[in-house]
């Protein structure tokens, strides 16, 4: 067990390059309706470190590594990016509808 007490988390994404986990959540705020992500190699005391929040039913994850951004979705039908320490945050679409993912297609 890497972490425990999270609200809901529910997809994750690894880079392993870097060693971190990736997850979105669903929980209740604070901790919920985030993305967050944590060290693979955590120490004692350290923990998950929340990159966005003010989600609504954070749900989707993928990563691009190469280009250093992520890219989520929420059940309230948006889809944001944002740079893997979740700065630069950017909505894609707003409220098309419920979805329940995101996948991230590097072309060349």
């Amino acid at each position: 067990v890497l972490f425990d007490r999270l609200p809901e988390p529910i997809d994750l994404e690894l880079d392993l390059g870097r060693r971190m986990l990736y997850w979105t959540d669903r929980g209740n705020p604070p901790r919920g309706n985030t993305v967050s992500r944590a060290a693979l190699d955590a120490q004692p005391g350290g923990g998950p470190e929340i990159l966005v929040g003010d989600l609504m039913e954070a749900i989707g994850l993928s990563l691009d590594l190469k280009g250093g951004r992520m890219f989520f979705s929420d059940l309230g039908g948006s889809v944001y990016s944002a740079r893997l320490d979740g700065s630069e945050k950017r909505a894609l679409t707003l409220a098309q509808g419920n979805l329940t993912g995101v996948a991230y297609a590097g072309l060349r």
